[in-house]
């Protein structure tokens, strides 16, 4: 969308479109024709009884198979794939079929489960496990044989991108902060931190050898046509939103989770969600471009799904139409002093 910023939509239920496949082809249509750079699906099938929480999500690679069908530029990526939780053949298989289909456009994100997850399907889930999962899926892609028996098997088919997908990690300690850089993978942060805590994670990921071209953040946004009609929509919003998050102990996805301070209404308006008429919610795009390197967000205009369908169509167009030319006209290095 601009030569140096990239902005992805979310493409699973609760966000834009109810999660078939016929919202998701349309929302894959309506995405890459307003110019978006990616599409993120997201991992999580468990909901507690009588908790606050969204409903459990559908399957994400379906979802983005179908999106893929339907569009030609796109990426497609995952926020994020619990991977140590999938059988790796059929993941590596699943994963290589769909970058084959899409023309080489996935983004393999991968991340830890919320504990619940963990204790329903009798798998440790357990931190070490990441690593080690997603090692294997990687040395099936580079042609790495499987013994059985004595016997050796390849798994296949291979990715199109080589040596395979770009991979990015949902951190959720400083610890799998510095895996991430340490291993080259990108970094996806959340979007429940502010931006004081994201600049934190930023600046550790880079200073263990982290590239800024490989952070992407997720930042809740809304746009209006003014300041003013944006608080008014966003107020009763935020704090629905944070008192659920507050009930999931701010964990969402397998992320770095939000404390409490973190999580007050005010403070998440002001700090964490960007909120606002076109004009601002550029510069604060913009802030995070020439004050962190920022180049790859992700906007979740549905607010976890508390915002409306009608309000999220109208942001994400007003994003496209009004927000980006803003941004593009900005530029690096001024735009947050000006």
């Amino acid at each position: 969308m601009t030569p140096d910023m990239r902005f992805g939509l979310p493409g699973g239920r609760g966000d834009l479109e109810t999660g078939g496949p016929t919202s998701a082809t349309e929302l894959g249509r309506t995405a890459e024709a307003l110019g978006f750079d990616s599409l993120w699906f997201t991992d999580g099938h468990l909901t507690s009884v009588g908790s606050r929480a969204l409903r459990a999500r559908p399957a994400p690679i379906p979802l983005a198979a179908a999106a893929a069908a339907v569009t030609s530029r796109i990426r497609l990526g995952f926020t994020a794939l619990h991977v140590a939780q999938y059988d790796p053949i059929r993941l590596a298989a699943d994963l290589a079929t769909l970058d084959r289909l899409s023309g080489g456009r996935v983004i393999l994100g991968v991340g830890w489960p919320v504990a619940d997850y963990s204790r329903v399907t009798r798998c440790p889930g357990g931190d070490a496990d990441l690593p080690e999962a997603l090692d294997t899926v990687l040395r099936y892609w580079r042609g790495c044989s499987v013994v059985a028996d004595g016997a050796q098997y390849r798994v296949g088919p291979t990715p199109v991108q080589h040596p395979h997908p770009p991979v990015e990690v949902a951190a959720h300690t400083d610890e799998s902060v510095v895996w991430a850089a340490n291993r080259g993978y990108g970094l996806l942060i959340a979007a429940t931190g502010t931006t004081r805590s994201m600049a934190e994670q930023a600046a550790l990921f880079v200073s263990r050898g982290g590239r800024t071209a490989d952070l992407r953040v997720e930042r809740f946004c809304l746009v209006a046509r003014t300041d003013g009609e944006a608080d008014q929509i966003a107020r009763p919003i935020v704090e629905r939103l944070t008192g659920r998050l507050a009930s999931l102990c701010g964990d969402e996805h397998g992320h770095r989770t939000a404390g409490p301070p973190e999580l007050d209404p005010a403070r998440f308006l002001r700090e964490t969600a960007i909120v606002g008429g076109p004009e601002t919610v550029a510069r604060r795009l913009a802030a995070l471009r020439d004050e962190l390197g920022i180049e790859q967000v992700n906007i979740r205009p549905s607010f976890s799904g508390t915002v409306p369908l009608r309000v999220q169509q109208n942001s994400v167009r007003l994003f496209a139409s009004e927000v980006v030319p803003i941004i593009r006209s900005l530029p690096a290095r001024q735009a947050a002093h000006q």
